[in-house]
């Protein structure tokens, strides 16, 4: 899975890099839609941002999240995507059993 990580007013740790490919390894699931992965954090008035965006076969997934922790912050955000993966796979492999029927 090609993972591009990007930070906007602070630097990314070492420590903090890790974690992020820690937690986006659940995505290695569904890596036969996934494309490629971008994470844009950024800091706003003491706010984490996090931002997420997976592009699929045709298809782009987003989502956002902040909070006051930044590693609160990536968990919840990978969590979010997961999510919408297991639905978009859910609604792929739907698809294909109707049309086989």
């Amino acid at each position: 899975m090609n993972l591009n990580i990007t930070a906007r007013h602070f630097e990314v740790t070492k420590e903090l890099k890790e974690y992020i490919e820690k937690k986006f390894k659940k995505l290695e699931h569904y890596s036969h839609l996934i494309i490629k992965t971008d994470v844009i954090l950024s800091e706003d008035s003491g706010q984490k941002l996090a931002e997420g965006k997976i592009g699929l076969r045709g298809n782009y997934i987003i989502a956002k999240t902040n909070t006051n922790e930044v590693y609160l912050t990536i968990s919840l955000l990978a969590d979010k995507l997961l999510r919408q993966i297991k639905t978009y796979d859910g609604k792929l492999k739907s698809k294909k059993r109707k049309t086989r029927i």
